[in-house]
């Protein structure tokens, strides 16, 4: 049942595939001008970003679903089968040859991750482009009588174009569920508006304007998406840009000549491929320092062992949140948490089983709050939540939760030297004086419980409700 269900998947992979290839391959078809190949034919690097993406995807049935797409979509539109046997024969060699040369590639790399993954990317074109154009320059003999060196060329610009082009965008192209609900969309359309806008005035200034040096007008826009968007958003306003200046070119509104066999001179796709990496390439340095920055914020807020928020972080956020609450009249709460006898860990189990039981209780006390409560490790064994618009009842139910669960969680793996934790809760409304007040008053909590043989909870409040 297994290996039938298999079998089926693989089946829907590969026919969808191919309707894909023989998609991509009508709207070259549509591009062509009469005598010459596709002004734009994006079917090749189209097929080899998904395979790229999705290695395991390159069966035998795969390659054949795509082979019958390139061939019926040169068919119904009224193409010799000669002449599509040549042409096609030259997209799946270099297709096959870009894949299985860098099909090694860590996936974070395929995905474009790094500025390492342009120097893939870039490679990946160059083989699949030079190794197409072995064929392409015989075919170019035989349906346009050249010859072989000028149709190598003309073969591998245009394809180079249109790998630089396209797979940069079905290698980043966002799967269903990754985006976190309508929030990040929303957020990734802000973020897009000021370079889509750009790119218009780019694309009404070609049109206008003309001329060889129209195929740089965009690159402002393009550098802006690099630098404020990510690199889907970037490589899909390359794709438009180049596939424009690329139309442009082809119809003579540039004062480009082609070659023999396309509508577009070698020279000009290339610099367009050339032109493609920059935006690409600044995005994922782009994306390079966002992670590193974020890193950096991670390790500086943060506590390295436990993940809560340092002592000084928490003190900056809590002050910040305790103004904006008591100007909307909401209650405060505090959590003064302690582990008991936690020496007693580190003594008989060592230091190792100490830092486990802190990471521990750390992820116990976080899987029982909200995302906007503060959760701090304030130094050794002590920790500390703020619960912004929460009272005393409801922060005490909270506390007495932490407490009972914390004693069984510790003691089902460290038996009798399992810490249990002692809690004292403190809330004030609009009459606490600050930060420092309220804590104080959660230490003096937490003193009293621990006072009353550990293990307890104790709650106070001050202010208004005192």
């Amino acid at each position: 049942m297994v290996d039938k269900s298999r079998s089926v998947q693989v089946a829907r992979c590969s026919l969808m595939i191919g309707l894909t290839v023989f998609a991509c391959c009508i709207v070259g078809i549509v591009s062509r001008l009469p005598g010459t190949l596709a002004v734009f034919w994006p079917a090749n690097a189209v097929l080899l970003g998904i395979l790229l993406r999705s290695p395991r995807s390159a069966t035998l049935l795969t390659w054949s679903s795509a082979a019958a797409g390139y061939l019926a979509a040169d068919l119904v539109t009224g193409s010799e089968l000669a002449t599509s046997l040549w042409l096609n024969a030259a997209n799946i060699v270099g297709v096959a040859t870009g894949f299985y040369a860098f099909r090694w590639v860590r996936d974070e790399d395929r995905r474009l991750a790094s500025i390492q993954s342009v120097g893939y990317l870039v490679s990946t074109t160059l083989v699949a482009s030079a190794s197409a154009a072995l064929v392409g320059g015989i075919a170019n003999q035989f349906l346009f009588d050249g010859g072989w060196s000028d149709g190598w060329l003309e073969w591998f610009a245009s394809e180079f174009v249109n790998y630089m082009t396209m797979v940069p965008l079905v290698l980043t192209f966002p799967l269903l569920g990754s985006l976190r609900g309508t929030d990040d969309a929303v957020a990734m359309l802000r973020q897009s508006s000021v370079p889509t806008a750009l790119l218009a005035v780019s694309i009404a200034l070609e049109w206008v304007v003309g001329g060889p040096g129209a195929i740089a007008f965009a690159m402002p826009a393009l550098v802006t998406a690099a630098l404020v968007t990510n690199v889907f958003v970037t490589a899909l306003l390359t794709a438009v840009s180049t596939a424009w200046t690329l139309t442009l070119a082809g119809s003579g509104h540039l004062g480009f000549a082609g070659g023999s066999a396309t509508p577009v001179g070698s020279s000009v796709q290339i610099g367009l491929s050339l032109l493609a990496v920059a935006p690409i390439a600044v995005a994922c340095v782009t994306i390079e320092r966002r992670r590193a920055w974020a890193a950096l914020t991670e390790a500086v807020t943060h506590d390295d062992l436990t993940g809560a928020l340092r002592r000084d972080e928490f003190l900056r956020r809590a002050g910040e949140a305790m103004i904006s609450r008591h100007l909307a009249g909401e209650p405060v709460s505090v959590l003064m948490m302690d582990l008991d006898h936690f020496k007693r860990v580190n003594d008989n189990l060592g230091h190792r089983a100490g830092d486990m039981a802190l990471a521990s209780f750390a992820d116990l006390v976080r899987r029982h709050l909200d995302d906007d409560y503060l959760f701090a490790r304030l130094g050794g064994e002590e920790f500390v939540v703020l619960m912004a618009g929460v009272g005393l009842d409801e922060a005490t139910e909270l506390a007495e939760t932490v407490r009972i669960s914390q004693a069984q969680h510790s003691r089902s793996i460290w038996s009798e030297f399992g810490p249990t934790v002692s809690i004292g809760v403190a809330s004030c409304s609009t009459g606490c004086a600050g930060l420092a007040e309220l804590t104080d008053c959660a230490d003096e909590a937490l003193y009293q419980a621990k006072k009353l043989d550990r293990n307890r909870t104790v709650s106070l409040v001050i202010g208004a409700d005192s």
